[in-house]
């Protein structure tokens, strides 16, 4: 047992390391599972290799090669201006939209690319008088359901974890109950705290309050979000309501013509639309197909189509995530070896009900993925779970489902990079209570949503056994 001890701890000390130092967990963990594994374990070092996941990173390379290449020409820009240019003038509807395109977005390879919609559901909130909580709120809950597609990071880790594990999983099955969860807290929120959320974006002088407009400050940078397009005036009054304020304002100008796509741009729509037909339709017909190496095999294409315009579309691969998904899961592979998981799992098993059991490990994610990477959770914590279903007494799916996305709900608060980002990008002077409010909001998410899935997708299953 003192190894597998060990062998824990260290893992938890790679960690706190990457936590305080700007060290690559996934690079630390790669090197730390070929140490434990071979001074540990007695493993050889081919053995320790063994536990790569080359399944899962075939997937995540060709799902981030494919959809880099369509961030970096712009067909993602594009596609966000056709969906605004859409909706016109039917402002009541933006929340809506932000919600949907920010799940689009994040479900095409990084839960993260849904963050560039923030600065932009800001700009439009203050050019609509929208609230711009509710449309932060939409786009950060929008983004956290794409992210379980099954062409998303989020989804590809749990469904590759599952099915290595033994489990018959569906991808697709995920991101319904993903973007079910999603929009219902989304609504919930917005009914349940709507005034507040007015309330908490309005200022004492505001037009909706009777005082006169103040200039809207620019919001700062944040990493990875893209610059603010807010064309509006600097004098344009902060939202105040959820809904369409009754403040007059000089008609809008014209919008400009839509952007006419290259042909390379149409190729990228064309190969995009293939991925995900493909994923979407042949599922029906219950024939296997690799994501991944569509998506591999369609970037390709583009790149010998577009020689000249794909020179540097390599660099738009996610090593970085290749890279961590790949060091853990070697490690969790070494931890299996010498028999850790089992060791963590026979403690769950003290826990004398399943669905309890289950409950306190969706909460224990939550609570960890809150100040921690859910990236890296994912790959620990779901071959954590699978003793517990291999015991029996709930059912393996749900329980699985209700682990991943508890551990992504709370991802909303502000000491994550989406959370982060849309504080950022609020208006200075109620930039503090958007900071409570989603601070709030997140951390309330490790009780309410395991309590919700548990009660959702796993006790159905633990009354019917």
């Amino acid at each position: 047992m003192a190894a597998q001890l060990v062998a824990l701890l260290v893992l938890a000390a790679a960690f706190l390391i990457a936590t305080v130092r700007p060290v690559h967990l996934g690079a630390l963990t790669l090197a730390a599972a070929l140490a434990v594994g071979t001074a540990l374990a007695g493993l050889g070092v081919k053995d320790v290799l063994a536990g790569f996941p080359v399944d899962i990173l075939l997937l995540l390379l060709g799902v981030t090669f494919l959809f880099g290449i369509a961030r970096a020409n712009g067909t993602l820009d594009w596609l966000i201006e056709v969906a605004l240019r859409a909706i016109g003038n039917r402002t009541t509807l933006l929340p809506v939209l932000f919600f949907v395109l920010a799940a689009g977005i994040a479900s095409l390879g990084s839960p993260l690319a849904a963050i560039v919609l923030i600065p932009v559901a800001v700009s439009f909130a203050g050019r609509n008088q929208l609230s711009p909580v509710v449309l932060a709120l939409a786009a950060t809950t929008g983004g956290s359901a794409g992210a379980f597609a099954p062409t998303s990071l989020f989804g590809i880790i749990t469904a590759g974890t599952a099915r290595a594990g033994g489990v018959d999983f569906d991808g697709l099955f995920l991101f319904g109950v993903a973007l079910a969860i999603n929009l219902g807290l989304f609504v919930a929120a917005w009914v349940l705290f709507g005034k507040y959320l007015v309330k908490e974006s309005a200022e004492p002088d505001s037009p909706a309050n009777g005082g006169a407009p103040e200039p809207t400050p620019e919001p700062e940078p944040q990493p990875g979000s893209e610059p603010r397009t807010d064309t509006a005036s600097a004098s344009d009054p902060l939202p105040a309501s959820g809904g369409v304020a009754t403040v007059t304002r000089p008609a809008p100008a014209p919008a400009a013509a839509p952007t006419r796509l290259s042909a390379f741009q149409v190729a990228t729509v064309a190969s995009l639309l293939v991925l995900v037909c493909s994923v979407i339709g042949l599922a029906f017909f219950g024939v296997d197909l690799h994501v991944g190496a569509v998506a591999l095999g369609l970037a390709v294409l583009l790149t010998l189509a577009f020689t000249t315009e794909t020179a540097g579309a390599v660099k738009e691969v996610d090593w970085s995530t290749i890279l961590l998904v790949g060091g853990i899961a070697t490690y969790v592979g070494v931890l299996n070896e010498m028999g850790a998981v089992k060791l963590v799992a026979d403690l769950g098993t003290k826990i004398q009900s399943p669905l309890l059991a289950a409950f306190a490990l969706c909460v224990c994610g939550a609570l960890i993925s809150a100040v921690g990477s859910t990236t890296a959770l994912l790959a620990i914590i779901i071959p954590l779970a699978l003793p517990l279903v291999e015991a029996g007494g709930v059912p393996a799916v749900g329980v699985i489902c209700a682990l991943a996305l508890s551990s992504s709900l709370v991802d909303i608060s502000p000491l994550s990079t989406v959370g982060a980002t849309a504080v950022g990008a609020a208006p200075e002077r109620i930039r503090p209570r958007m900071r409570r409010f989603l601070f709030q909001w997140g951390f309330s998410m490790v009780l309410v949503g395991p309590v919700l899935l548990c009660a959702f997708l796993v006790l159905p299953g633990y009354l019917a056994g």
